[in-house]
Order: structure tokens, then sequence, then C-alpha cells
């Protein structure tokens, strides 16, 4: 056996916890990258952890498979995952988070695919494949992070909004500072969604428009 290995990281402007919720927000996946994923289903997830399928298409070569991916937080700091693919391959991913301030965050991944020993000379390949993933995706995600960030400095509260801006009155003097907690596993409107195929092959109106439509 052989271990392919690529690192990414780059800067965030929100909080790192924040990205925990980005991480752990299964159901985002076939809209925010409807271009890469199609359908996810989630096996069980409690507390801090979660156990999902997902099937998507690889950048670059455009292979369409699909992947259980057990995640779990270790620590506030630090997001693990394991990805049971095909061919009996396994990709250990960890995910660092480092606060760089009270809202900026850097985010460091690594990735390490375990496959057989032929697969070694394609590592330069495998280094471009996370790379293109790990940048297409983070600009997908970013708005919404950073508009998750916006809001709650504001006072949204999950499932309610924004308190005076509901009750169409003036926006207070001063917004009481909170810090972004760490709910796992992430709420949602319907409890029984735990399975989704993506709803749409692009969408300008949703913010997420593409040159060409994604493979279905």
């Amino acid at each position: 056996m052989a271990t392919l290995y690529s690192k990414c990281e780059k800067e965030m402007d929100c909080s790192k916890e924040v990205v925990i919720w980005n991480y752990f927000d299964h159901q985002h996946v076939v809209g925010t990258h409807f271009k890469y994923y199609s359908r996810y289903k989630i096996i069980a997830e409690k507390n801090e952890w979660s156990l999902v399928q997902r099937f998507y298409r690889l950048p670059i070569i455009g292979l369409k498979t699909s992947s259980y991916g057990y995640m779990w937080l270790e620590n506030p700091n630090l997001i693990r995952s394991f990805q049971f693919g095909k061919m009996g391959m396994v990709m250990d991913q960890t995910i660092e988070l480092k606060d760089l301030g009270p809202d900026k965050c850097l985010v460091s991944t690594e990735y390490r695919l375990e496959a057989p020993g032929i697969f070694k000379p394609f590592e330069p390949l495998w280094r471009r494949i996370t790379a293109k993933w790990f940048i297409n995706t983070w600009d997908e995600d970013a708005p919404m992070r950073i508009r998750r960030q916006k809001v709650w400095k504001l006072g949204f509260r999950n499932f309610a909004g924004i308190d005076y801006i509901n009750k169409k009155t003036a926006q207070p003097a001063q917004i009481p500072d909170r810090p972004y907690p760490i709910e796992l596993p992430v709420p949602k409107i319907k409890p029984q969604d735990l399975e989704a195929e993506r709803p749409f092959a692009e969408s300008v109106e949703g913010g997420y428009g593409s040159e060409s439509s994604a493979e279905t």
C-alpha cells in the first residue's frame, strides 16, 4: 500500500466555530456544491460525530463516485474524517482550525489516501485534485460563512431570524457580543430530512450559477 499526501490551507474571515458549523451542515452540499455533489444520505449522527454517504464527481478527472464518511470533532481546533471509497481505498482527512482574531481563522486540511502501491506515481495528480476541490468548494462556502458570521453578530437565532427586523423596529444602539456556539448535530428545519438529491443543475437565482450545467 502507498499513502498519497496533500495539504491545503487558507485564511477565512469568520470564526472557527462558523467553519465547524459549515463542515457539519451536510444538507448544504447538494445546493451550495451542486457542481460536485449529487446526493447525500445521513446514516447516523449524534453529538460530535456523523456518518454520511455522499455521491460526487471529482474535479480534473471527472470521475463519478461515492464514499461513506465518518467525521467527528476531536476538539474545538480539530475535525477528523475517514472516507471509505471504492476499491477499498480510505482517505484520512484532518482539518486543523486556528484562531487569528475574533472573526478570522486559518483552516489547514491534510489529505492522506491509502491506495495500492501502483498509485504512488499519481501523487502529483492527487495533489492537483485535492487542491482544486479545496479551493472551489472554499469559494462556494465563503459567502455563506461570512454571511452567517455577520447576521449572528446582529442577533440572529436559528429558525427565528433577527428580532428587531422581524418586529420592523430600529436596530438597537448596542447589540451584545455573543461567541458563536458549537451546536452539533447541526439543527435542521425538518429533522427527518436525512437524505436529498441535487435539486438543480445550475441556479443563478440561488446565487450558485455556472457557465455550463453540472453533470447529473
